[in-house]
């Protein structure tokens, strides 16, 4: 039973998680029309944005050094999942779009969304390092967070094409009191006060930075996440250059999302042959595939690579995040699988902004096709750059092994 309770602890905040994605769309929109932001500035806005999801590390230290009335987990979920809805509800009474007031926040919605994330993340390594199941638990995350795209994608779409922006913000907000809601299935023992709490987590962090091994983990996880094409060049693309409505840029995460599902359900089965073997084939399987992009020309190649990629992206991306977890320490579980998941984010966040700058460059002077393709291969370098770091992880396994 108490297993049962995990399962449905990690599915209803990951789904809380994702329909908030029924506000991304409209952000993009809010951005480009209502603020009349180009891609650079759109980029750059969107870094600041999702400047939280940088220093996850930072929120991993309050959670786990931190505790509230002897817990250091189920407080810290029910203030910040308040905190969220709060914002939302403040950008959606916005009388005029301005700047500053967005951008605070946006800031102020993904502090929420980072720390909520971290404090599930934090459960899923204890629990799962303790029954052998990080895999599996995070197969259940990840896979309920794209069975939302299915919603979000074409709801975002129609959102965006149809209603305020405050409407969607408004619908954001209610999702976050499931966050709040799902701490009561939280059952963790009670630990010393701060003192304790914070030696015993400052000792695991020690440890792991002397950690080659860890550092390898990193370094890769960084290079295979780098990828320019993605994000606010990629809207662009969409929208600008082959002409995509927002309804069917909406239906493109949704078939993301279906096919994110089947992606996720796959890596749970292959948990048992060994993420190893997934993660190698990360790179020497998803670089050539990434160069399938050369054919990203209309809406139908451009839906059938969406659920290709979507598909081989979780799985990839999965195996990595479980190497990840299963190296946190006892103590700083949090702080630890915070600072890989930050790496995924400081990635996508770096890339993005070059993407947003280089594709606007390159479009000009090349070419909207020409800025594309130049932007993936980009992606596929760092993806092959990222195997001596991989190889080097996976036989520092073998040999404690």
């Amino acid at each position: 039973m108490r297993r049962d309770r995990l399962y449905l602890f990690f599915a209803v905040n990951y789904f809380a998680q994702g329909m908030a994605g029924l506000a991304y769309e409209p952000v993009s929109y809010y951005l480009k029309d209502a603020l009349g932001l180009g891609p650079a500035q759109a980029a750059a806005f969107v870094v600041w944005m999702t400047l939280p999801l940088t220093i996850k590390p930072l929120f991993g230290l309050l959670t786990d050094f931190l505790p509230w009335a002897g817990r250091r987990r189920g407080p810290h979920l029910v203030a910040v999942s308040l905190l969220t809805t709060a914002s939302w509800l403040l950008l959606a009474g916005l009388k005029a779009p301005l700047y500053g007031e967005a951008l605070a926040l946006l800031v102020l919605v993904n502090v929420g969304f980072v720390l909520s994330d971290v404090v599930c993340d934090a459960v899923m390594v204890e629990r799962g390092k303790e029954q052998g199941l990080t895999g599996k638990y995070q197969a259940v995350q990840i896979g309920t967070l794209y069975a939302t795209l299915v919603v979000t994608g074409l709801g975002g779409g129609w959102l965006a094409g149809h209603a305020p922006y405050r409407t969607a913000f408004a619908l954001a907000a209610i999702f976050p009191l499931m966050t709040a809601a799902s701490a009561l299935w939280v059952q963790e023992a009670e630990v010393g006060g701060v003192s304790e709490t914070a030696a015993r987590g400052w000792k695991a962090l020690s440890g792991m930075f002397q950690d080659q091994r860890a550092w390898a983990v990193a370094g890769g996880i960084f290079l295979w996440s780098f990828c320019p094409f993605l994000g606010t060049a990629q809207f662009y693309y969409q929208s600008e250059a082959v002409k995509l409505s927002p309804l069917f840029i909406g239906g493109l995460s949704t078939a993301g999302g279906l096919a994110g599902m089947a992606g996720a359900a796959l890596f749970a089965r292959l948990t048992g042959a060994g993420t190893q073997r997934v993660a190698r084939a990360s790179i020497w399987l998803g670089a050539p595939l990434s160069l399938l992009y050369f054919l990203y020309k209309g809406p139908g190649s451009i839906l059938i690579l969406t659920l290709l990629f979507s598909l081989t992206g979780v799985v990839f991306r999965l195996a990595w995040m479980d190497l990840a977890a299963k190296s946190c320490p006892a103590g700083a579980e949090a702080t630890v699988f915070a600072a890989y998941m930050a790496v995924f984010n400081i990635a996508a966040s770096a890339s993005n902004a070059l993407g947003g700058a280089l594709y606007e460059r390159l479009a000009s002077s090349h070419g909207a096709y020409a800025a594309m393709v130049a932007l993936s291969l980009v992606g596929t370098a760092g993806t092959l750059a990222a195997w001596p770091l991989l190889s080097f992880a996976l036989r520092h396994d073998a040999a404690r092994a």
